[in-house]
């Protein structure tokens, strides 16, 4: 074999090796899992009888706060999230590395009362299965025990947002807990839930409106409307297989002997 042959093969060896490193960041996957059910409980009135939930798939919004409607104004509204990943297939060899999760906040979507500057919400596991928000009373689980279960678990993501903050797409990065619980439920075959609330929510008594992601109606009368559906961005990446790290340490080594 002539020099200029080996030459040529060893610089075809690192360059393998390089291909092999390079072809695995570069194949990395992006998944969008829209909600598949979006709803809300409400706290009860001091003094009265627990709220209906908005809990029916046929109406689905996901504001946080209160509001006001036909001189009615609701309780404190704290909303949950179902996705559906059973039929997420992840590729071989990959794993999830990030996930982000997408509300849209619409012009006059947001009245708050911004005591400090500011509003936070904040989303975060949930004790309660899927089952439990659409059949409360078949769960046996009060009401009221899961509205203050809801937004107050693990965190999952969350966004500080105040009188300046632009209308448009909000994308959250999510903790290493909800990968977890995410990759915990496509094992299960069960719906990734997450709940969120208005960490500081604290409501003027006499004030007719407070929320955050209004005017947010995902379906309405069991019609999508358009509106752009909570989702989350799953993006994966393959494991570098010890192969390709053996590839590239063999290529550098042949690499350093022509050098000297």
């Amino acid at each position: 074999m002539s020099v200029t042959t080996r030459s040529s093969t060893r610089q075809l060896l690192f360059g393998s090796g390089l291909l092999a490193i390079a072809g695995s960041i570069a194949s990395a996957d992006v998944f969008e899992v829209e909600s598949f059910h979006v709803g809300a409980f409400y706290s009860t009135p001091a003094g009265g009888m627990p709220l209906i939930p908005d809990n029916d798939i046929d109406f689905q919004t996901c504001f946080m706060g209160h509001t006001t409607v036909s001189g009615f104004t609701t309780t404190e509204r704290r909303t949950f999230f179902g996705f559906e990943l059973a039929d997420l297939v992840i590729p071989d060899g990959h794993s999830i590395v990030s996930v982000s999760f997408e509300l849209e906040l619409v012009g006059g979507g947001l009245i708050a009362n911004f005591a400090d500057g500011f509003e936070d919400v904040v989303f975060t596991s949930t004790t309660s299965d899927y089952a439990t928000f659409v059949d409360p009373m078949g769960s046996g689980i009060s009401l009221d025990e899961i509205f203050d279960s809801m937004g107050s678990g693990d965190e999952y993501t969350g966004v500080t947002i105040d009188a300046i903050t632009p209308p448009g797409t909000i994308s959250m990065d999510m903790s290493p807990d909800a990968i977890e619980d995410i990759m915990e439920s496509m094992v299960d075959d069960s719906p990734f839930m997450m709940t969120g609330r208005l960490a500081t929510y604290d409501p003027d008594p006499g004030a007719l409106f407070e929320f955050v992601f209004g005017l947010s109606d995902v379906v309405d009368d069991g019609m999508p409307t358009g509106f752009p559906v909570p989702k989350l961005i799953i993006t994966t990446e393959p494991v570098p297989a010890p192969s390709c790290l053996v590839l590239l340490a063999g290529g550098l080594m042949i690499g350093n002997r022509r050098r000297r």
